[in-house]
């Protein structure tokens, strides 16, 4: 099934140029956030400070805790894709592969993502563990996705864009919730927490989660080996001791376990692959404050300070432990003249230890390793026109110890001829860090079937060097309230990369022939470059007073090149076949009155080529009872197009292939 470029763009204009049925009397509003909320909601993500959607110059995407509910997602990875410009993908059993214009796999190293400011990337592989990221889906505030480059505002990382996971304060969750959800790949999803007052200026909750899944499908039809189960608990307290002053403070420890087959190339094996039967465990802790101070000359200071500890212990292949304390500090000046300056520091040690068991596949070129970040900021929006135009320049100045030092400048624009109406655009430059792993990790990639035969492996007998990967944007959007019914909101980008690290081949090794077979090493350097284009289209349609669409439309087009050896050029050349062309998604939200809710969630994608992925569309459905005041069930059944649709192939780590299949579950929510 393909979905032409064409139509997309033209249901899109019709919607635009027809006018909409006219509201019965009688009715009221469905949505519980309406158009004239949406397109006004307060973002941080942008700027680190507090706008207006429509004041924002840059391509943000705002999901709401309504929509959260309303999609009838178990993760907050499935959540995401809502949100244009960014391709979501299950791996397997909760593992997923989620990321911003292109680049995509499990660790996707393109992308930062932060919880209520704190960064939850990895070091180890450049990524997100998705599966150890889970939290209380009720308790989400809102999640602010800002695609495109964002590293003056959140540094390194944040090159095709970032997330903002944004928590409810405590205040806003008081009382009780159990939230249950049981069915065909859950076997139990239990939610629960409780807020309370604490002393007279401040609020206290408590929560916690527990789950169990069920294992996957293998591609014919037999069941996968990774089940998994997890569970966390944490709370978040909020202070107001006096006016213009806030604090707060959040932690939370969990433990996710899942179990999985990794395949490792080995030439000694049959069939060359070597299976390692494992469960990785995921366990860890942190403590979050945050301090907010507004003077009354209209200043503002903001210190927040945060500390984790996580270990990562992959049954039989590798063990990491990493402690990281991470201060940062940002002043927001008074406001003076035509100017709204804003200058920031941050501070960064995180600490490793990673060690292999005899025989692992993986092995480590030094078993510990620190990693030390420091950089300061400055941003500076200028009214050039009061209320109808501004210019923002900013820039951050980064050191560390694993690729040097980087300035990550932006420069930006917003036009608003009405208060219905925005125009913007942006040139940016963002880098990336490599990981721990792309400069000392050593891993068999591949077995040529040669007499004798050939292992391609990395094999880094030291700490690599590397020079940090950088990306040149140039975007421009475009937003528009055409009625208390329909807005658009449109981006289109171009991106370039360089310095990108890419795989380098070795000469073979004929000197020593192990066990029939001989070693080509391959080490990562920089040299690749790639350029992507794209468009990205979210569209707001409120058909009725109780019906509303949500439609979203993303297409990328790109082209990469090597470093002229056959392992470089190869990957270059996928880098086009791995973009997903198109991607759709059409939510609808039906209010059938008495509290009970119809909707559906419909998702396309075009094929990825080089993982052999074919183009797929599914179907999630959503029914809501509102059983009593205080009692809500509701009947969740996903991707029902297909029996079974393979999403993602696994890379970095190689698990074994698992496909998603047709799931039905039930879910309760009481409060109290």
């Amino acid at each position: 099934m393909r979905i032409p470029t064409s139509i997309v763009i033209a249901a899109l204009c019709g919607l635009i140029a027809n006018p909409l049925p006219s509201f019965a009397e009688g009715h009221d509003p469905v949505p519980d956030i309406g158009l004239e909320d949406l397109v006004n909601i307060e973002v941080v993500s942008a700027s680190r400070r507090s706008q207006s959607l429509q004041r924002v110059a840059a391509a943000v995407f705002v999901i709401t805790q309504e929509d959260i509910v309303r999609s009838g997602a178990r993760s907050l990875a499935d959540v995401l894709a809502m949100a244009p410009g960014l391709e979501v993908a299950r791996i397997g059993n909760n593992r997923w592969a989620v990321s911003a214009r292109g680049g995509n796999g499990r660790f996707a190293n393109q992308l930062q993502v932060l919880k209520d400011g704190r960064s939850i990337y990895s070091p180890l592989f450049s990524g997100v563990f998705w599966e150890a990221e889970d939290t209380v889906l009720e308790d989400i505030e809102r999640i602010e996705v800002v695609r495109g480059p964002n590293a003056a505002m959140w540094g390194s990382n944040a090159v095709n864009g970032a997330i903002n996971i944004i928590t409810r304060k405590a205040r806003d969750t008081q009382g009780g919730m159990v939230a249950a959800v049981a069915g065909s790949e859950d076997r139990h999803n239990v939610s629960a927490r409780y807020g309370m007052p604490l002393g007279d200026a401040g609020h206290l909750r408590v929560y916690g989660k527990s789950l169990d899944r069920r294992a996957g499908h293998k591609p014919d039809g037999s069941r996968a080996t990774d089940t998994g189960e997890a569970g966390m608990a944490g709370f978040r307290a909020d202070w107001l001791p006096s006016p213009g002053n806030r604090f707060s403070l959040n932690g939370e420890t969990y433990r996710d376990r899942n179990a999985d087959t990794y395949n490792f190339a080995d030439p000694t094996k049959p069939n060359n692959i070597g299976v390692v039967n494992s469960v990785m465990t995921l366990s860890g802790s942190h403590l979050h404050g945050r301090y907010e101070s507004l003077a009354d000359d209209g200043s503002e200071l903001v210190l927040q300070s945060y500390f984790t500890q996580r270990t990562l212990d992959a049954q039989h292949v590798l063990r990491e432990e990493r402690d990281t304390l991470d201060v940062d500090v940002q002043y927001r000046l008074a406001p003076h003249g035509d100017h709204d300056l804003m200058v920031g520091a941050n501070y960064r040690l995180s600490t490793d230890t990673t060690t292999s068991p005899s025989g692992s596949y993986v092995t480590f070129a030094s078993r510990s390793r620190d990693f030390r970040l420091g950089s300061v900021f400055v941003n500076d929006e200028i009214s050039v026109v009061p209320d109808r135009f501004s210019v923002t320049l900013g820039a951050r100045l980064e050191n560390n110890n694993y690729s040097g030092t980087d300035l990550q400048p932006t420069a930006r624009f917003l036009w608003t001829p009405s208060s219905q109406q925005t125009f913007w655009g942006a040139v940016s430059r963002a880098t990336r860090t490599p990981s721990r792993a792309e400069g000392s990790a050593s891993m068999p990639l591949n077995v040529q079937v040669r007499t004798p035969k050939v292992l391609t492996a990395f094999r880094n007998a030291t700490e690599a060097t590397q020079d940090s990967e950088k990306m040149d944007a140039l975007e421009f959007g475009y937003r528009e309230r055409y009625s208390p019914t329909l807005s658009l909101d449109a981006a289109v980008f171009t991106h370039r990369y360089r310095d990108g690290l890419t795989s380098s081949l070795l000469p073979v090794d004929t000197s020593t022939i192990m066990q029939g077979y001989i070693t080509q090493p391959a080490k990562n350097i920089n040299g690749s470059r790639a350029r992507l284009h794209g468009i990205e289209l979210a569209a707001f349609v409120q058909m009725t007073p109780h019906w509303r669409l949500q439609p979203s439309y993303t297409w990328m087009m790109g082209k990469a090149s090597g470093i002229g050896n056959d392992l470089s050029d190869t990957n270059a050349r996928n880098y086009r076949k791995k973009l997903p062309r198109q991607q759709l998604s059409l939510r609808s939200q039906h209010n059938l009155g008495s509290g009970d809710h119809l909707d559906f969630w419909y998702k396309y994608k075009t094929r990825n080529e080089d993982l052999g992925i074919p183009a797929r569309g599914n179907l999630d459905i959503r029914y809501a009872w509102k059983a009593s005041r205080d009692l809500e069930l509701s009947l969740i059944a996903q991707n029902l197009l297909h029996r079974r649709t393979l999403e993602y192939l696994p890379d970095s780590l190689p698990s074994a292939t698992v496909e998603t299949g047709r799931s039905a579950h039930l879910r309760a929510e009481y409060r109290f």
